[in-house]
């Protein structure tokens, strides 16, 4: 597939995350174990293969990370509606990229603090790029403690590449 169509997914795919995830507090969502989490991402039929990701998370890092979704999806999504039953959160949010409406329901259902699945459904009116809908999911576990060359904050993308979180909203790792 054209790479301009795949980049333009995985923005997609970020902002609708970080829609669903950064407007939430983080008393909406059981808290995680800290330490070195893993997260299997997967698009049903799409355009992107499936990716992998570690992130090294402690305490703090986790409201941090709702705090730059908030940011990063401000002016384009609406307050969603998030429902907390047990270990299970659904959230619902309606966001607009370009001239496209994306409606995603996501449900999450932990697995105490050590690991999650989420499943997230997405419908795009009119269609971007191509597609009306998209299925994401995703699988996260924590492995264990932090490695040596990692500090809180820290995520390696699948291609390899690491950054902080932290760095990145202006504070220190």
């Amino acid at each position: 597939m054209h790479r301009m169509t795949t980049a333009a997914w995985q923005v997609a795919l970020l902002i609708a995350g970080a829609a669903v995830c950064g407007q939430a507090s983080a008393d909406d969502f059981p808290s995680r174990k800290p330490g070195l989490w893993q997260v299997d991402m997967a698009m049903t039929g799409g355009p992107m293969p499936p990716q992998q990701m570690k992130m090294c998370i402690d305490q703090g890092t986790d409201a941090e990370m709702f705090k730059m979704g908030m940011n990063a999806s401000q002016g384009m999504c609406d307050k969603p509606d998030i429902r907390r039953s047990g270990n299970t959160v659904t959230v619902s949010t309606m966001c607009k990229m370009g001239d496209s409406r994306m409606s995603t329901q996501a449900v999450t259902k932990f697995t105490g603090d050590t690991a999650y699945h989420t499943d997230a459904n997405t419908r795009f009116n009119p269609p971007m790029a191509g597609r009306e809908q998209s299925t994401v999911t995703q699988d996260a576990k924590w492995t264990g403690p932090c490695p040596a060359d990692m500090v809180a904050g820290d995520v390696m993308m699948p291609n390899g590449m690491k950054m902080n979180m932290r760095q990145m909203m202006g504070n220190k790792p």
